[in-house]
């Protein structure tokens, strides 16, 4: 008596099978965008410094200049948190850098209409394995991040990093000059 073995049935891909993929998905992109976007930085050592650093916003549109003013809180754009004051705003004009294929080099050209606009910005930090950090905020030279002051939001690019050194002498003693 030999029984035929039953058919073995056929796979169909179903709702339930691209539902599944969907979350799969998702739950990855989540992930990614937690992890690269979102550089939370918690230190252990709690070393602070007093930081200067400053934001490039290029290109952006003239008719935004004067919109930063000196004195204004900078809040990160992600979290809300505050990370630091201005201290100087400085404009210059905006080029654009492209690539010349008939000559074979890399040429520059006037942006009409678009200024640069470099934001300097005085925070108290915390002094981790890789730098600095401003409420969270790390700031990685040529990276950009949104920030926002009462009149402007944009995305600023960290063009430079600097400790302030603090100095107590009398002012007299510091510039050479008596007082």
């Amino acid at each position: 008596m030999n029984h035929p073995l039953p058919e073995k049935k056929k796979y169909t891909f179903n709702f339930i099978d691209v539902l599944l993929i969907v979350v799969i998905l998702a739950a990855a992109a989540l992930l990614v965008f937690f992890f690269k976007e979102r550089r939370i930085v918690v230190s252990d050592q709690n070393e602070k410094a007093e930081i200067v650093y400053q934001l490039e916003i290029s290109p952006m549109r003239e008719e935004f200049r004067n919109l930063v003013e000196i004195g204004d809180t900078v809040t990160d754009g992600s979290y809300l948190l505050p990370i630091g004051e201005v201290t100087d705003v400085a404009y210059s004009p905006c080029f654009y850098i492209g690539f010349n294929k008939e000559l074979g080099e890399q040429v520059s050209s006037d942006f009409p209409g678009n200024i640069t606009m470099t934001v300097t910005v005085k925070a108290e930090a915390e002094i981790t394995e890789t730098g600095f950090a401003v409420n969270g905020r790390e700031l990685i030279l040529d990276q950009t991040f949104p920030f926002r002051v009462p009149d402007f939001t944009g995305i600023g690019k960290c063009i430079s990093v600097t400790t302030v050194q603090n100095d107590n002498r009398p002012a007299a003693e510091r510039t050479g000059k008596e007082g």
